[in-house]
């Protein structure tokens, strides 16, 4: 078999990452967006030394799509059509989907093309009219692609709900490719005595005992901290706090997905917003709560058995850690993993029997803390250190000046 992505969102050549603008263009605003293709390609391939891809459909030069569609009808068995909560009254970051471009290009294909992973996402709750809330044109892009699929591969049972609505029913429930990426053999365990300093952030958290712990960046949301880390981009005015955690090296982004889930596996648990964050995790050995309320995580996170709890706070702490049930999220893997197999057989893939313990493809690594970058950071350390010293030392000689002033009156008014 040879596949085609079209949407890859992974960092697969040196370029992707040499800025910030070129990274988020990659993965298309988010590393999460990556597992999802990473994991495919894990699972079902094995492994590919060359991916066909079209790495960021929202930017795509569609004028030159003739040679991806003469490529992809000779030489590719499959099209992957990698999306992610696209249904959704507005795209995330500000994006919007080439729906007619999209249709287009397909139209123009003679290969089965499969969608893994679709999701609806209201940040309202699972709300009953969200369907009649988006708008006509997704929701007939929508209708093209399930007239186009043999079976889409969705998140979670609102997302089917909401398709069902709009008049979508061959849709099977599967939750997301990147959570099956270990196998059907994968065991999560839980640690007995947590150690809080290695609990692992995947977003920002804010509980006082673990706000200086590592902590994962993932998409443009955190552009200041990672062009600080990743590329040298330095506000002279950073807040102290986040100054001593960058030169402490604590915030972490990756493009590679194995160097992401080596450095994830040191610690004990994880906690965090992000959804992919908590599955990489877990994939990694290590336990983890999503505490996200929109509807793309809950409805995942209940489907998949991940723990997920939106009221996490430093009272509850260790009791919401001891109610996690481990034994509730190995036993329904397995139920899940023979579902997720149908999901494939009913498109005509099969799961891998040789799933690589390494790389599957080689992505780009992102070098973070280069000594120019720690230099930096120490420099704009000292200079407030030493401003402050300066200007302590100035308030003492104001002091000094002011008895002086004051000793020499005295004297004048006694002599």
């Amino acid at each position: 078999m040879k596949p085609f992505f079209i949407n890859s969102n992974i960092a697969i050549n040196k370029k992707d990452i040499l800025s910030y603008e070129n990274l988020m263009s990659a993965i298309a605003g988010n590393t999460g967006n990556s597992y999802i293709t990473y994991a495919l390609i894990k699972t079902v391939f094995g492994k590919i030394k060359k991916l066909n891809h079209i790495q960021n459909i929202y930017n795509y030069d569609f004028s030159k799509q003739d040679v991806d569609i003469e490529k992809i009808n000779n030489e590719c068995s499959h099209v992957f059509l990698i999306l992610q909560d696209q249904i959704r009254i507005s795209e995330s970051y500000g994006l919007q989907l080439p729906y007619e471009n999209i249709k287009n290009f397909i139209k123009k294909l003679n290969k089965p093309v499969i969608i893994a992973g679709l999701g609806a996402n209201s940040f309202e709750g699972f709300d009953k009219d969200f369907h009649k809330k988006l708008k006509p044109e997704l929701i007939d892009f929508l209708k093209f692609l399930s007239d186009n699929c043999k079976k889409i591969g969705i998140r979670g049972e609102y997302t089917q709900e909401v398709l069902h609505n709009i008049g979508i029913d061959n849709t099977s429930v599967i939750g997301c490719p990147s959570y099956y990426e270990m196998g059907e053999n994968r065991i999560i365990a839980k640690k007995e005595n947590l150690n809080y300093k290695k609990i692992l952030l995947t977003s920002y958290f804010p509980i006082e005992f673990l706000v200086r712990n590592y902590q994962i960046m993932q998409d443009n949301q955190e552009e200041y901290f990672i062009k600080a880390c990743a590329y040298n981009e330095i506000d002279e005015n950073i807040h102290e706090f986040n100054l001593n955690k960058l030169i402490q090296k604590k915030y972490k982004i990756f493009s590679n997905i194995e160097q992401w889930k080596k450095f994830v596996s040191k610690f004990d648990f994880a906690v965090g917003n992000r959804l992919h964050g908590s599955i990489l995790s877990i994939n990694s050995g290590t336990l983890a709560i999503c505490c996200n309320p929109d509807s793309r995580a809950t409805e995942m996170c209940n489907y998949l058995k991940i723990p997920h709890c939106l009221n996490l706070n430093e009272q509850n702490f260790k009791e919401i850690y001891n109610s996690i049930d481990v034994d509730l999220i190995n036993n329904s893997y397995k139920d899940l993993y023979k579902k997720y197999l149908l999901f494939l057989e009913e498109n005509d893939l099969k799961i891998t029997q040789n799933i690589p313990s390494k790389e599957a493809i080689k992505l780009q690594k992102i070098k973070l803390y280069g000594f120019s970058t720690k230099a930096k950071l120490l420099k704009i350390k000292y200079k407030r250190i030493i401003k402050e010293k300066l200007s302590i030392l100035e308030i003492k000689y104001r002091h000094l000046i002011k008895f002086i002033r004051h000793l020499y009156k005295l004297i004048i008014i006694r002599y």
